[in-house]
This record gives structure tokens, C-alpha cells and sequence, in this order.
């Protein structure tokens, strides 16, 4: 996955700071005939208003309920108590995005005559909002909760007004849900009766009848409403004429569809009366994205723009479609019923002999968008402004089949995929991605290279979604497939390949891994050549696969040889190689810095972290991120060689300028501040790391939410934090606590969750409760041998774990057999001289002297003694502790 990050000058920050809002609205007019809702509007005012730090309320319900008209109302009624209020069409790719850059414009004259990019100025709005508390942001229509998260978690203050059907999926403890269901009938009655007079009471009477008809849905009672209203229809004429239509639509439609579908039948009888484009452009729209479509493409449909006019303003007199000066909106619901339909009267006109009939409108819809994306042909390059602008309306397109292989809509799907995934919206790319997929496999066939790259594509977008088995099974197949094809040594291979190990390494299968990267080496460099940057980068990545495994030394080899071509096939920071291929000598040497920290050769990997950084800050600057990230790896490098002084004092500068360019909340701010603390715990500052990281896992309950990954992790951190400190019961409920929440969100399964099972057994086992930590590291020994191989680290660290436990608990036989076996998995792996295997030779000689086996312990603790004391001086605990047990073993 690409992080995608803007850094802004100082200058545009302090702009930020220093630039006022006042009285700054983006919202479009409120419905006149919006009814009722008074409580609901009231607890979201309420719901805002407490909250503390970012306050967000997500308006949830079914559709055609009314969320973005009761939110739309909310903002128009609460102008007074904020500075600014921008609506977000959520549902659009890229639109959030869009709107920050659009905000930065409205407020700072900093972008005045230039040209800056859409995310710098994004960023810039950011940076706004962060900074000042008089905002609402209202989301509408969020498809992926997901989505909104890390917006979520980077703005300290504030409102969110977010509307969904989903009441699910959200993470955030700072979120407050809001049901929204259908009117009451007293409510239902006075909708109807700002549409047509209810002038009696048999009138009220029947408009109770026909809203009971239509189960209080806003939606098909607004659209009721209009029909009525332009034709001058009573409710107890439109009652009658509307039950024929209702019987229909049970037959055709799902339970909460039948009432819009009938309703829509019955207006859409109307309209092909009097105006039959008007229905042949609600077709056609009801293919694309609901909101933001350009009213001037829909020209194309017919001979003169004055005829869409006058068919658009008919819809929205039926309140069919909502249309601003500019652009056309249709409810979701309304678009699922008709394609529905197209998609059923299709099927019935299909025959034995030809390809499928394309439902009503779909084609007229693809139509208008190559026009606007290809003025000259699909065969020549993209507006890219079009592509931009009409993205989310070939996404919506991309989630039907046209049914059979014309090249123009995978010319469209593929090139808007691109568009998306060079933004960071890899997720959103995915239908996109798979309908290019079943085009190319359509028009070339499945063993094509064009379907090869596409299906790859899906694939890396599957693991960009956290989908790892179904995209490990693409995987698996697409690398048989192209290696037979193509061959192995082919980039688009090489490139599968690539990912088949990114995803084994993703799901703990470290060997499986490296295999698949060690043969795409092979194959690059026997097809490719050995200085073939497709070939470097692989080699880069088995070698973080190898230091995955602490398997250092044969990761530094790699990384040193690399450095050998940093004047021919390492690439510089401004060359033009695609993501794949991208691979500096900056980056390089900071990956082999941290290879020489495993292996514990603590003065190379500092002087090899120096050098990166001054590169990096160079190159980049000193605040870049991957400054920042290359610094932070020094403090840890210099904390590893016991040089905790600069250590902190570095730990504290990544944390402070965080804090200055991203925010006290941001999510780096908040993993470098648990590094700090983690730090202080070192320093013996027990009171302030302890504060520190209380302080920080509180941001990070309310900005990511009590069971966000990250808030786990730092709960984790504190409940070690009270292990260090020797408050072992609070550790020990804390860390009980957290694997509850672990197991909740992630799975028992999950290495988190096995991770922190671990950390509570030897909290349990500190406290002497050994026979309590047995069944903990035995489930988790148990979990690790069925995820990996029988010699990975984790399974290796599990099965030293349980041996201590069982020794502690008097089990010497099957401890024994434990550390036997575990030491001599260390050394083959990890070698002799590694401090895990020279831990576990001082473990296993502690337990022959338990058992009174003199003979065998002295020797062992001398030579564990002699490894770790060169690797970790006299001083470390680890050494002092084994000095104590040898000097109590020499004297029986």
C-alpha cells in the first residue's frame, strides 16, 4: 500500500492558524416541504454539543428515510453557531478531497495566482480545521466506513455530521448513532398536505389511508406528494390509481423497494405520457452515481439542450430528481428500483441465439460518459479533468455488466482505476478494477497479459482492503497462469510473484515469503539482469522478509550489495520509475541500518542511520515523513547501544515537530509519543512515560476509538508499562481486558491477539502465577504452529514461553524438551551467536540447575554469559542476571 503525504511550508501552516472564518456556508437549499423531525433534530444538536475533542454523529437508516434532508435542515437551522459548514458528497471518490482543496480556496488568499496542487491545498484545509473549533463538516451518503477514519482521527476539534445506511462498521468512541425511521403518521399527513390542500376532514382521512400505503416512507410520500401537485390529482384518485401499481411492485420488488417502485410506476406512467425523454433520462441516470452528475453531458441524448431542460425541470416538478444550476442528483433508492427493472425486462427479451439485450438506459449511460472522458476516441488519451470529474460515475457504471467486450468501458474502468489508486484510494478502485478484469477476460481471453496485469490488480487491491484469503487464492492462480504463459522471468509475473509473498508475509507466512520472493529473484535476474531495477527491488524486499525473520545476516548482505550500485540501478529521488520499480539508496541504507540493529551491531547501524538522514534531509527536507521516520529509527538504534540520552532527546524532536505539522491527535503524533514513553520507561521517568502513555491512549479512545488497532496496541503499552513498573495487578487486569478486545475485533487468531495472550502470561507468570500462564502460551503455541512454519520466530518466542512457564511450575521433563528443541531451532535459524538463541541456552541452564545438573548449567551459562556481554555489555539486565545465576551455580 502507498502512503500518500503532503507536507506543507511553514508559512502556508501559520496561514492556517492565522486565517478566521465567518459566516461560511456551502450547502444547497433545503426542501420547503421538509416535516416534522423536531426530536431527532434536537438529540443531534444535543449529541454534538457534548462532545468532547472531535464530536461526530452519524445519522443512520434506510433509504428514502430522510437522513440527508434532516441533516441539510440541521445545518441550515445551527449557521449561527459555526464559522464555517461545508457539505461532502461521501459517496463520490475523491470528493472529500475535493471539498478540503475547495475550502482552502474560499479562505486564504495563500492560493491566490498559483497552481497548486489539489492536496496541498487539502492539506493546507487541514491544517484549518485543526487549528480552529467553529466547524461542521456534514458527510453524506458514506458507503465505507472505513473511509473516514483517519479524517476522523486527524481533526482535534470540531463536528462531523455524517449520514449512512449503515449503523455498523464505524470505529471511533467519539461517535454518536442517531436512527432515523419513518415519519409519524401525524408528520406523514402534514407532507402530503404541503404538496396538495387537505381541505376536509374525509381528505386528511384519506391522506392517513394512502401515507399507512406507502408504510410512512418520506421518499415515496415526497414523490407522491409532487404527482398529486402537477397533476392535479386528489389523494383518494391517486389512491385508487396507485394500488394496482403497489400489487405489481410485490411481485417484482423486495419489501422495502415495493413502495418506492409502485410509486414510481405510477409517475413514470404519467411522464412517458408527457414527456418521454424525461424517462429516458431517468433511465439513463439511474446507471451512474447518484449525486454531482453534469447536466450539460445529458445533452448528447437528444437534439437541442432546451428539450433536456424542459424533460429535467418535469422530473423535478415530480420530485424525481433534485438539480441545481449546474448538476443532477437521483435517490439511490429510486436508481436500485429502476435498474432493477431494466435489468428483469432484459433477461425476458434474451434468446438462445445472441449475446444478452443491454437493459434500458445502461448503454446510453456509457455512451455519455466515453463522449465526455474520450472526445477523441477511446483509442486516444483522456481528458483528465473529464476522468477526474466523472469518477464516481464510471464506478457506478463498472457494478453492472454491459455483457459482452466492446473496448471503450475497459478503457474507462482501467484508466479511472488508475486515476483513484494514484490518489491513495486503492479501495475504491477495486469494482473498477474488477470489471476492467472481466472486460479484458471477455475481449482477450484468460490467459491474455492484459487479463494477467488486470486480475493482478484486483488482487493488490483485495490486500489494500485487509481481503487477504481471497486475494492470496487470485494470487496463487494468476502465478501459475502467467509463469506458464509468459514465463517466469516476464515483469508482469515477476510482479505477481511479488505480491503471492507481500500477502503470505501479511498473513505471518514468513517462509512461504520468502520462498516466493527468492524465486522472483532468480527469475528476474537470470531474464532480467542483475542490475535491472525490477530485479534490485525484489531483492530489496526478500531482504526485509529476511530481517522479518531475523534472519540479519543474510539481510545485510543483501542491503550492502545493493548499496554497490547506488550510481547505476538505485534510482533517484526524481526519476520516473512506476511504484514497483521506485528504489533509492537513501531508503536502502536505511533499511540496512536496521538489519545491522538486529544482528546487534549497534555503531553500524548508527552510523549507517546518520548517513541516511542527512540523505534524506537533503533530499527532502528534515520534516518530510520519511525524515521523520528515518530519525525516529536512529533513536531506536541509539536506545539499542544503551545511548539513551540521544535516544530520548530524539524521540522527543519526532514527537514535537509531529505535533507542529500534523497535530497533537494525529495518528504519527500519537505513535511517536508512545514511543517516547516507552522511552521514559527506559530512563527510569517511570511517573512520566506511565503519564504519557495514559495521556496518549486517552486521544487516541477518542479520536480512533476504544477498539481501533492502534488504541489496542497503546493499551497494550500501558499495561506492559505497569508490568515494568512492578504494578502487576493493574497489568494483569489491563492486559486481561485488552486480549478481550483483541479477540473481539481481531480474532483469536489474529498474531495481535496471540501477541498480547503472551505479554498477559508472563505478567501472570512475573506475579507467580505460573500454572495460570500454562494454558494462555500453550493456546497461543498452538494458534502460531498453525499460522506459520514450525520455526518461525513468533512460534519459537511461544514455545521459549511456555517451556519457562512449565519450568516455574515444576514440569522439568516437558520444559526441557521445549528448550532443547527451541534452542536448537534458534541456532539453525538464527545462528549461534544471536541473542534469542544465546537466551535460550542461559534458560536451559537454568533449568539444570533447578533440577541440581551442575555440569550441564555452568557450561551453558558461560558461553551464553560471554555472547550476550559482547553484544550487550555488562551492564544490560539480561547480562547481570545471568552473571547472578553462573556465581550461584559456581557455589553449588
Amino acid at each position: 500500500m502507498t502512503i500518500r503525504t503532503t507536507v506543507l511550508p511553514a508559512s502556508a501552516v501559520r496561514d492556517a492558524a492565522d486565517t478566521e472564518a465567518r459566516g461560511v456556508v456551502s450547502l444547497r437549499a433545503p426542501k420547503h416541504t421538509f416535516t416534522g423531525r423536531d426530536d431527532e433534530l434536537g438529540v443531534v444538536r444535543a449529541e454534538l454539543a457534548r462532545g468532547t475533542g472531535t464530536a461526530a454523529v452519524v445519522l443512520h437508516g434506510l433509504g428514502g428515510v430522510g437522513k440527508t434532508e434532516l441533516a441539510l435542515q440541521y445545518a441550515h437551522l445551527n449557521r449561527e453557531s459555526y464559522d464555517l459548514i461545508w457539505w461532502i458528497d461521501a459517496a463520490v471518490p475523491g470528493a472529500t478531497e475535493a471539498a478540503l482543496a475547495a475550502i482552502a480556496e474560499r479562505l486564504s488568499p495563500h492560493w491566490t495566482g498559483t497552481e497548486p496542487s489539489l492536496s496541498a491545498r487539502a492539506a493546507w484545509a487541514m491544517a484549518w480545521l485543526q487549528q480552529h473549533d467553529r466547524w461542521l463538516l456534514v458527510h453524506n451518503n458514506v458507503e465505507e466506513p472505513a473511509l473516514l477514519e483517519e479524517l476522523l482521527g486527524s481533526l482535534p476539534r470540531g463536528h462531523h455530521l455524517i449520514t449512512s445506511r449503515y449503523a455498523t462498521g464505524w470505529q471511533g468512541r467519539q461517535l454518536r448513532f442517531v436512527g432515523l425511521s419513518v415519519l409519524p403518521r401525524n408528520d406523514s399527513v402534514a407532507l402530503i398536505g404541503s404538496w396538495v390542500p387537505l381541505a376536509s376532514p374525509k381528505e386528511e382521512w384519506q391522506a392517513g389511508q394512502l401515507a399507512g400505503e406507502l408504510g410512512d416512507l418520506p421518499l415515496a410520500l415526497e414523490q407522491a406528494g409532487a404527482y398529486m401537485n402537477q397533476t392535479v390529482t386528489s389523494v383518494g384518485e391517486y389512491r385508487s390509481s396507485l394500488h394496482e401499481f403497489l400489487d405489481e411492485a410485490a411481485l417484482d420488488h423486495a419489501d422495502d423497494e415495493q413502495t418506492v417502485a409502485g410509486v414510481w410506476a405510477l409517475t413514470l406512467t404519467a411522464l412517458a405520457e408527457s414527456n418521454p425523454l424525461s424517462v429516458e433520462l431517468l433511465q439513463t441516470l439511474a446507471w451512474l452515481a447518484p449525486d454531482g452528475f453534469p447536466r450539460e453531458l445529458l445533452a448528447s441524448l437528444t437534439a437541442g439542450p432546451g428539450r433536456v431542460t424542459t424533460a429535467l425541470g418535469l422530473l423535478r416538478a415530480y420530485s424525481m430528481v433534485t438539480l441545481s444550476l449546474e448538476e443532477v442528483a437521483v435517490h439511490r433508492l429510486v436508481q436500485k428500483v429502476l435498474r432493477d427493472r431494466a435489468t428483469r425486462e432484459a433477461a425476458a427479451r434474451a434468446t438462445a441465439d445472441g449475446p444478452p439485450p443491454a437493459p434500458r438506459g445502461r448503454e446510453a449511460a456509457e455512451r455519455i460518459l466515453l463522449a465526455a472522458v474520450y472526445p477523441n476516441g477511446p483509442e486516444q488519451d483522456p481528458d483528465t479533468v473529464q476522468l477526474a470529474r466523472l469518477a464516481a460515475h464510471a464506478t457506478a457504471l463498472s457494478t453492472t455488466d454491459p455483457g459482452i467486450y466492446h473496448p471503450g468501458p475497459g478503457r474507462l474502468f482501467a484508466d479511472t482505476a488508475l486515476h483513484l489508486r494514484e490518489r491513495g484510494q486503492t479501495v475504491r478502485a477495486l469494482p473498477l478494477l474488477e470489471a476492467y478484469a472481466r472486460q479484458a477476460a471477455d475481449g482477450f481471453g484468460t490467459d491474455h497479459p492484459f487479463t494477467l496485469n488486470a486480475r493482478g490488480s484486483v488482487a493488490a487491491s483485495l490486500m489494500a482492503a485487509g481481503r487477504l484469503e481471497p486475494a492470496t487464492d487470485l494470487l496463487e492462480e494468476l502465478v501459475e497462469r502467467a509463469t506458464r504463459v509468459l514465463g517466469g522471468g516476464d515483469l508482469i509475473t515477476l510482479h505477481i510473484r511479488a505480491n503471492l509473498a507481500e500477502v503470505h508475509l501479511a498473513r505471518g507466512r514468513l517462509q512461504r515469503a520468502e520462498d516466493e520472493f527468492a524465486a522472483a529473484v532468480a527469475d528476474s535476474t537470470a531474464h532480467l539482469g542483475p542490475d535491472h531495477p525490477r530485479t534490485l527491488t525484489l531483492r530489496n524486499r526478500l531482504a526485509t522478509t529476511y530481517e522479518n525473520g531475523h534472519q540479519f545476516d543474510r539481510a545485510i548482505e543483501i542491503y550492502e550489495d545493493l548499496l554497490r550500485h547506488e550510481h547505476g540501478g538505485l534510482v533517484h529521488w526524481k526519476q520516473e520509475y512506476s511504484t514497483p520499480l521506485r528504489l533509492n539508496a537513501a531508503t536502502v541504507r536505511n533499511n540496512l541500518a536496521g538489519a545491522y540493529t538486529g544482528a546487534g551491531r549497534s555503531a553500524e547501524a548508527i552510523a549507517t542511520y546518520r548517513k541516511a538522514l542527512a540523505d534524506m534531509r537533503h533530499q527532502v527536507g528534515a520534516d518530510h515523513p520519511m525524515a521523520l521516520e528515518c530519525l525516529g529509527n536512529l533513536g531506536y538504534a541509539l536506545d539499542a547501544a544503551e545511548q539513551r540520552e540521544e535516544a530520548s532527546r530524539i524521540y522527543r524532536e519526532v514527537a514535537e515537530k509531529r505535533v507542529r505539522i500534523l497535530g497533537e491527535d494525529h495518528p504519527d503524533t500519537l505513535l511517536s509519543q508512545s514511543n517516547l514513553a516507552y522511552m521514559l520507561f527506559k530512563m527510569g521517568e517511570p511517573e512520566e512515560g506511565l503519564e504519557l502513555c495514559r495521556k496518549t491512549l486517552v486521544q487516541r479512545e477518542q479520536i480512533l476509538g476504544v477498539l481501533h488497532a492502534a488504541t489496542l496496541a497503546n493499551r497494550k503499552l500501558l499495561a506492559s508499562a505497569y508490568d515494568w513498573t512492578g504494578d502487576l495487578t493493574t497489568a494483569a487486569e489491563l492486559f486481561e481486558t485488552t486480549l478481550q478486545q483483541h479477540r473481539e475485533v481481531l480474532g483469536s487468531r489474529h498474531p495481535d491477539t496471540l501477541s498480547t495472550l503472551s505479554g498477559y502470561a508472563i505478567c501472570l507468570m512475573r506475579a507467580g502465577d505460573a500454572p495460570g500462564a500454562v494454558p494462555l502460551l500453550e493456546e497461543a503455541l498452538a494458534v502460531q504452529e498453525e499460522l506459520s512454519e514450525p520455526e518461525g520466530i513468533a512460534t519459537m518466542t511461544y514455545r521459549h514461553n511456555l517451556a519457562t512457564a512449565l519450568r516455574d511450575t515444576g514440569a522439568f521433563d516437558r520444559s526441557e524438551e521445549l528448550f532443547t528443541t527451541v534452542l536448537e531451532q534458534r541456532t539453525r535459524r538464527l545462528g549461534a551467536d544471536h541473542p534469542d538463541t544465546l537466551i535460550s541456552s542461559g534458560s536451559l541452564a537454568r533449568l539444570y540447575q533447578l533440577t541440581g545438573d551442575l555440569d550441564r548449567a555452568i557450561p551453558l551459562y558461560e558461553s551464553a554469559l560471554t555472547g550476550l556481554t559482547a553484544i550487550l555489555g555488562t551492564d544490560h539486565r539480561t547480562s547481570r542476571t545471568l552473571a547472578d545465576y553462573l556465581a550461584e551455580a559456581r557455589t553449588g
